[in-house]
């Protein structure tokens, strides 16, 4: 199975973690569905963090790593820069260098995808006539270039980052990839630019499409780059004469998932949102027109939206959806679009069931049919039975700032109706938003049609990893499979790789001076 990874230059993290130990290839707990290792630690400078694992497996293990500008105490300044760092298949440290031809330092560094053979990176530096956004592809093996630089974007403005809006979006099975770019170009007119990428990072098409107008304001929301290679955009559109917070919608997030959806949007919060309506745009390689669909919902807002593809062709589309406010959800509704046809219909739009409010309300509240607030969908992913499930948080900002109450999974039906609401009991109370946290998890698909959510629970000194197992029936099951304190490092979410039946990651200490691999091998 084809697999990649997204790399990014991260925003500071907060992370609470913990003193060392070794714990070999045994659970704490009993019926537990796979085994855990914990490779040796390797000591690491504390201005260095993990980005991504590029590559695992018997031939050792490969790093992307981010080295914060330092000075020394005579001082002699050593500029930020990425880095490569080479793991034996034991994990011990075989070197750590500058990522080639970034050893000078770079600023405007933006991002990086990878697969087993090779590293795409993203980055801006001065081009003709302005400032350019260029690729080039790294042999990981070799470690040298494997051509010259190809320029992506060209901002005509001389400014510095010039491509606050570009971003990347990767297919559920790994075959495209895409980088895109939105510009505003009047009151409910966007432009918007989109280069798609083959598994190997060699261009397939690309385009510079300018978005069917709109009575109001427009806001580039996300982006689906699906397995055939086409893409879906998805926008907020705002009443004529509205003016949409910029900053809390197109700043781009502080944590990121290996497809470059944002794990936590910080904008979420934000109450003061005018109402809004969505639309989604289809871009295909061998159609010129740009496909336009309005899901008619009939609420004034839809303050979370998750896009994933599915089986033969089908991107569904679901969101939480209030006509009070933005913050206090009343109800859901899912959307598909047929890539095939170009054809999009509603397939689910209600009021959020009793069995979800009573997950997160009172029993008298539920049966007033109040509101949920906070309430926001943070996934949209497929079990192996080809059923979707829907990942459900409650975020307390107002009250305790950049902190998630509780989490539900949700459970579709095939109408998509939302049939159950499994709470999991021990997600409570954590802080959100950076990639280096303990509300920070990673979802992958377990046999037998199930979920895992592998994740960090509680602070410092009593943090533990925690594997919970979400089955076609029945509850959610808790396994504990270490200590903080005993592993001196807790899972980085978004280096979760998979090689065969183990789950490769890489774990991080609080202050970043020590790293190591963990192993999570599923049970036969």
């Amino acid at each position: 199975m084809y697999f990649t990874k997204f790399i990014s230059r991260p925003l500071p993290a907060h992370l609470f973690f913990l003193a060392s130990w070794f714990l070999g290839n045994t659970f704490l707990g009993m019926a537990q569905p796979a085994e855990i290792e914990w490779l040796p630690v390797i000591k690491t400078a504390k201005d260095q963090h993990t980005l991504a694992l590029l590559n695992a497996g018997p031939g050792g293990f490969q790093l992307l790593r981010w080295q914060d500008r330092r000075t020394d105490a005579a001082g002699n300044t050593t500029p930020a820069m990425p880095l490569l760092t080479a793991l034996t298949p034991g994990g011990e440290k075989l070197r750590d260098e500058p990522l080639p031809g970034f050893a000078d330092g770079i600023s405007f560094f933006r991002f990086a995808l990878a697969n087993d053979s090779v590293l795409f990176v993203a980055y801006e530096a001065p081009g003709d006539g302005g400032q350019t956004l260029y690729v080039r592809r790294l042999n990981l093996g070799s470690r040298n270039w494997s051509a010259e630089p190809v320029a992506v974007f060209t901002e005509p403005a001389n400014k510095a980052p010039a491509f606050g809006t570009a971003w990347f979006s990767h297919s559920a099975d790994g075959s495209h990839c895409c980088i895109y770019r939105s510009r505003r170009l009047a009151a409910g007119k966007m432009l918007v630019s989109v280069v798609v990428f083959d598994a190997s990072f060699r261009l397939v098409w690309k385009r510079e499409a300018e978005l069917p107008a709109q009575s109001g304001p427009l806001a580039l929301q996300s982006v689906l780059c699906t397995n055939s290679g086409s893409v879906v955009l998805h926008t907020r559109v705002f009443g004529a004469g509205a003016i949409p917070p910029a900053a809390l919608f197109e700043e781009p997030p502080t944590a990121y998932k290996p497809d470059g959806r944002a794990m936590y949007n910080r904008y979420r919060a934000a109450t003061d949102v005018p109402a809004h309506a969505d639309a989604l745009f289809l871009l295909l390689k061998e159609v010129a027109e740009t496909a336009a669909f309005y899901p008619k919902i009939g609420k004034k807002f839809t303050p979370s939206v998750e896009m994933a593809e599915g089986a033969g062709g089908q991107v569904l589309c679901a969101g939480f959806s209030s006509d009070e406010s933005n913050s206090k959800i009343e109800g859901y509704f899912v959307y598909t679009i047929d890539l095939n046809t170009r054809q999009g219909q509603i397939l689910q739009n209600a009021a959020l069931p009793a069995a979800l409010r009573k997950v997160f309300l009172s029993e008298k509240a539920a049966a007033k049919k109040e509101p949920v607030e906070g309430l926001a969908l943070r996934g949209l992913q497929w079990a192996g039975d080809g059923k979707p499930w829907l990942l459900a948080e409650r975020e307390n900002f107002t009250q305790n700032p950049n902190r998630i109450d509780e989490v539900a999974l949700l459970r579709l039906d095939s109408t998509y109706r939302i049939t159950a609401a499994r709470k999991i009991e021990k997600f409570q109370n954590l802080p959100a938003g950076d990639a280096q946290n303990f509300a920070s998890l990673a979802a992958c698909a377990a046999p037998k049609g199930a979920w895992w959510l592998l994740w960090n629970q509680g602070s410092w000194p009593d943090t533990k990893l925690m594997l919970t197992e979400c089955r076609p029936s029945g509850n959610p099951v808790d396994h504990q499979l270490a200590l903080a304190s005993r592993t001196n490092v807790a899972l980085l979410p978004q280096t979760l790789l998979r090689q065969n039946d183990t789950w490769y990651f890489v774990g991080e200490s609080e202050y970043h001076e020590r790293i190591r691999i963990g192993r999570l091998k599923v049970k036969m």
